[in-house]
């Protein structure tokens, strides 16, 4: 059509091929370069679209006027940012990583307009295209549906980003109108927790065990005894048995468990076995908006911390004996593999799924339901709310928001003010 703004090229996963391409659409006929990426190389295809735009795509980055500025160029400048400084950092990479996923996703729909085209019915569009709802504008503009259907949570954290990206370009370029990006209203968070029967249920299934819930007890074999699972089944949940006791006795996220370290350092949390303290990070870690303090290390964890720290002492003696560890390499992670000591690779899944259908628990029960189960039962045992906020890591408020209704002093002055006459 004459007169229609060219699109600039962007990235598209070919599922037959396998494969990442860059469309450009910038000519009359619909051209697919190939990057020989696949899809987990992000990074890859990344760098590939970044160097044939610089070969064949007009760069806008510099402008001021919205009507000029690609949304496209506007993530590229924007992912540039966010490239962590040490090539070394495997955390802030990984993190890296999962940015550009999100950014490849807003490029998708977003990568041939301009940033004046952001209005909330676009957002609009754009949450409707990630969650697989029909949209007459989407159809009219011939835009498939997207591959992989989402939430409109998804959808809310993509958008966030897109909100970030102008906000950084505006900071740099100033804009001469910013838009506005409209969100889809954000879900109220989950707030399940654990009664002690339930936690215990789930601390009973990571070692094996299995509750009947017919019965409302533990399973028992035909002479009488309890059943267990076969032992292989029971050395796969030992990590996951850690971090359940590490959960529900220190309220600390997944993430931040998964990294904890035996041993003083400056990158990474640790326990201080000494002082019996939970160092939340590391000294030379920056500091976030989800609050990882120092904090004292409940009775009920101290000793199962020294038991697990003596058999992982035993256990690096084993693995350098095998040749597994390098001569005086120890074990470093709290919850570690068993078969070779080192760190999980990434979050607990399938272990997780399987201790919970043993323990007869639903799906609502995640893994940050722990660090509720924690913050609920702090408020049960009536503890000031100024003392459990600091060694949870959260503010007063959002306790007070989210498990002040726990506490038994809650309202409890309003309950009985319509006592006696006044």
């Amino acid at each position: 059509m004459p007169g229609r703004k060219a699109k600039p090229p962007r990235l598209w996963f070919r599922e037959d091929a396998g494969r990442w391409v860059i469309l450009d659409r910038s000519e009359r006929k619909r051209r697919q370069i190939r990057t020989g990426c696949s899809r987990d190389d992000v990074d890859g295809a990344a760098k590939a679209l970044e160097t044939y735009i610089g070969r064949r795509h007009t760069t806008t980055i510099g402008a001021t006027d919205p009507g000029v500025l690609d949304i496209a160029d506007v993530l590229t400048a924007y992912e540039i940012s966010k490239r962590p400084k040490d090539k070394n950092d495997e955390r802030a990479w990984a993190q890296h990583d999962l940015l550009l996923i999100r950014l490849l996703d807003l490029n998708c729909f977003f990568g041939d307009k301009t940033v004046s085209k952001l209005k909330v019915q676009l957002c609009r569009d754009f949450v409707d295209w990630s969650t697989g709802t029909p949209n007459e504008n989407n159809r009219q503009i011939g835009l498939k549906p997207r591959q992989g259907k989402v939430s409109d949570q998804t959808a809310r954290r993509r958008l966030e980003d897109l909100r970030a990206a102008v906000n950084a370009y505006h900071a740099e370029h100033t804009l001469s109108v910013v838009p506005k990006i409209t969100l889809p209203p954000k879900a109220e968070g989950r707030h399940r927790w654990l009664t002690r029967n339930e936690a215990a249920r789930l601390l009973g299934a990571a070692i094996g065990y299995v509750w009947d819930n017919e019965r409302n007890a533990w399973k028992r074999k035909e002479d009488g005894k309890l059943f267990r699972r076969e032992r292989w089944i029971i050395r796969r949940r030992y990590p996951a048995a850690r971090f359940c006791l590490i959960g529900v006795y220190s309220a600390r996220r997944e993430e931040t468990i998964r990294r904890t370290q035996w041993l003083p350092t400056t990158t990474h949390p640790w326990m201080n076995l000494d002082a019996m303290v939970y160092q939340g990070k590391g000294a030379l870690e920056r500091s976030t908006k989800k609050r990882r303090p120092a904090a004292k290390i409940a009775s009920r964890l101290r000793p199962h911390l020294v038991r697990w720290h003596k058999i992982d002492q035993t256990r690096s003696g084993e693995l350098r004996a095998a040749g597994i560890l390098q001569s005086g390499e120890q074990i470093r992670f709290v919850v570690n593999r068993m078969n070779d000591g080192q760190p999980l690779a990434g979050k607990i899944r399938s272990a997780w799924e399987g201790i919970l259908q043993d323990a007869g628990l639903g799906e609502d029960v995640v893994r940050h339901s722990l660090r509720h189960t924690a913050a609920t039962w702090l408020m049960q045992a009536g503890v000031d709310m100024w003392e459990a906020a600091g060694w949870l890591g959260m503010t007063v408020e959002q306790l007070e928001a989210n498990c002040g209704h726990h506490h038994p002093d809650f309202q409890e002055e309003a309950a009985e003010a319509f006592r006696g006459r006044r």
